[in-house]
């Protein structure tokens, strides 16, 4: 079956008209932006699952590997340790590199039975060491939500374990706040200037309202399935139908007007000669459908930025996504072919003691087996 293609909504110039008047310029960069934001939202929606699915094939086997190495390491760093001769400064290099390396696969791979080797070699219980980081992380992270949201938030109600939903009541409470000041505002009484501008507001909601319903119902009229004979006929209309009632239901203007010219039900003269203070009601929708558009494309790549552990303000888009899973996958596989080979040299004594007279205990935030 033939379907009618997307056509491009578009005001033209026209011999009658050689130059745009600003609310049709207008339109015409806000249906541009609409289509590019819906271009980046579907492009994103493609790409989510394609990474998903490299990071289960790809990403996840390579850690798993590198975690079972660095097991290993833990095992055969203390079998040295504890079978052969060191130098108090070999030694301590010798424990730091357990602790470490422990720390991180207790941490982060749940092998709770390293905790052992790892209070051993670090000189401190395991648990009490990571209460203590916690209790002070969690006042930490609590203390910024505060200030940043002007927000007080219970012990109970802030979880940094669970940021998710600590969000969400935080938004809870954001919303709480607005209704009590709207609530304690509405108390107050209104100048007139004040009960104008609100008359005006709700005036324009109106008619903005009436404009996407009149697009709607001139689409349902020609479109009822209700009315077609040819079953061939009524399955394409009702086909059309479903799209309009999604449209209509987000409020997608530019949707609407889409399947309009598509369906031949307007054609380009009729898009160019819309009256300005039509327009002018089409541009404030078409507005706040791109406001929606740009937010919910923000909260996606915010989304996927937490997944990566990029900051909110660095650029991210679908190329470089892939860009940054491809330089992690490489970087792993690069840190197990250097793990495997010093397994391989440790088990030489004489070459493990050369390496480890080289070897410096590194700033916490570095280590050469991570």
């Amino acid at each position: 079956m033939s379907h009618p293609q997307t056509k491009v909504v578009r005001i033209e110039e026209s011999q009658q008209q050689a130059c745009l008047s600003p609310a049709q310029k207008k339109f015409n960069r806000l249906i541009q932006k609409i289509d590019a934001q819906k271009k980046l939202l579907a492009t994103w929606q493609e790409t989510i699952p394609q990474y998903q699915q490299k990071i289960a094939s790809k990403l996840m086997p390579l850690h798993d590997t590198l975690r079972d190495q660095q097991a290993k390491m833990v095992m055969l760093l203390d079998t040295l340790y504890t079978t052969q001769k060191f130098a108090h400064n070999q030694q301590d290099k010798i424990a730091h590199l357990i602790t470490s390396i422990s720390e991180t696969l207790i941490s982060q791979h749940g092998r709770d039975d390293l905790k052992p080797l790892y209070d051993y070699y670090s000189g401190q219980n395991y648990d009490d060491a990571a209460l203590e980081d916690n209790e002070m992380t969690h006042e930490l992270l609590k203390s910024m939500f505060e200030q940043k949201f002007g927000v007080e938030l219970d012990d109970e109600e802030f979880d940094f374990s669970d940021l998710e939903g600590t969000s969400a009541r935080l938004a809870e409470k954001m919303q709480e706040q607005e209704r009590r000041t709207r609530e304690s505002r509405s108390k107050r009484k209104k100048s007139a200037k004040q009960l104008a501008e609100e008359a005006h507001e709700q005036e324009e909601e109106a008619i903005v309202s009436k404009s996407i319903q009149a697009v709607y119902r001139q689409l349902v009229a020609a479109l009822h399935p209700d009315r077609e004979l040819d079953p061939v006929e009524r399955e394409r209309k009702t086909e059309l139908m479903q799209k309009v009632t999604v449209a209509y239901g987000k409020k997608d203007l530019l949707q609407l007007l889409e399947l309009q010219l598509s369906v031949e039900q307007i054609d380009q003269s009729k898009i160019n000669n819309i009256a300005d203070d039509r327009l002018k009601h089409y541009n404030t929708i078409l507005q706040n459908q791109l406001e929606e558009l740009q937010q919910e494309v923000m909260q996606m790549e915010l989304s996927i930025k937490g997944m990566t552990g990029l900051a909110p303000y660095e650029h991210l888009s679908p190329k470089r996504l892939f860009v940054l899973l491809n330089e992690d996958i490489r970087r792993l596989q690069n840190q197990i072919s250097r793990i495997q080979h010093d397994l391989m040299l440790f088990n030489d004594v004489k070459q493990f003691k050369s390496w480890l007279k080289g070897y410096r205990i590194p700033a916490p935030e570095f280590d050469p087996f991570f």
